[in-house]
């Protein structure tokens, strides 16, 4: 190797870390590993995964692209906060964009897809025999991955990925938190294999509008019951909460995660 190619591949080196270090948080955000709030020191991140601070600048750029990090005056760059708005808005996209992904899908669809997608449910229906919330929950982002991946519009499949992103962790979050999300997924998609099985179009598409309606209910509900996220969430874009509340400022501030990992 030349010294010329040599510099060329250290130069590209960056961008490689940088891919591979988004993946890592971003799957640390998404489990809540990283929870709502977090401030993402450079030089904490740095040691964490022996990467020098130019990809660790990278990597917060495109988080914060993402919308799973925002920069806070004082504080640098933290994880977002969960936020109703935000939860309202992803799913206000989430509805139209999956059902006309089914709908694709169903068009489509051959017998070894068929057979793929009802192996992922009847995982998730293990999954919450055996109580594994978490194995249910990575079944059914298999599942979602596998009909955008099949949906036949690469442009839609572009906007999936990029709002999945942001959807995930709220997800995540109620898959822990309330089983009642992941039954009422489990009936959902059965249902939904069975109208891609008949290349039913139309149903699957209504079937999925109104599961991503639902589950944004559950989601919603789930958030508000949690006292210290919902506060924080309504103070955002309510402006501050009222003193007769009896919340300290820093109970406002900091949102508290599900007790157990999803």
């Amino acid at each position: 190797m030349t010294g010329r190619s040599g510099r060329a591949a250290s130069a590209g080196l960056p961008d490689i870390l940088a891919s591979e270090l988004v993946k890592a948080l971003e799957t640390e955000i998404t489990e809540l590993r990283l929870p709502p709030g977090t401030k993402l020191v450079a030089d904490d991140i740095c040691a964490r995964f022996g990467v020098s601070r130019s990809p660790v600048r990278e990597a917060l750029q495109v988080l914060a692209a993402e919308g799973l990090a925002d920069y806070r005056p004082r504080r640098g760059m933290v994880v977002a906060p969960f936020s109703l708005a935000r939860l309202d808005e992803i799913y206000a996209c989430r509805g139209p964009m999956e059902a006309l992904s089914a709908a694709g899908v169903a068009e489509n669809a051959t017998p070894l897809l068929v057979k793929q997608l009802d192996k992922l449910v009847s995982d998730m229906a293990k999954a919450l025999h055996r109580g594994r919330n978490s194995d249910a929950f990575a079944a059914n982002v298999k599942l979602t991955d596998l009909l955008h991946a099949n949906c036949g519009n690469e442009t839609l499949k572009r906007m999936l990925q990029m709002l999945d992103k942001q959807a995930l962790r709220y997800r995540y979050y109620c898959y822990q938190k309330d089983r009642e999300i992941v039954t009422a997924g489990i009936e959902a998609n059965r249902a939904l294999v069975e109208a891609i099985r008949q290349n039913d179009a139309a149903t699957a598409s209504r079937i999925t509008e109104k599961l991503i309606k639902e589950s944004w209910k559950i989601i919603r509900a789930a958030l508000l019951e949690d006292e210290a996220i919902a506060s924080d969430a309504q103070g955002r874009e309510e402006g501050p909460p009222q003193k007769a509340r009896g919340r300290t400022g820093e109970a406002n501030r900091k949102p508290r995660t599900a007790a157990t990992p999803r």
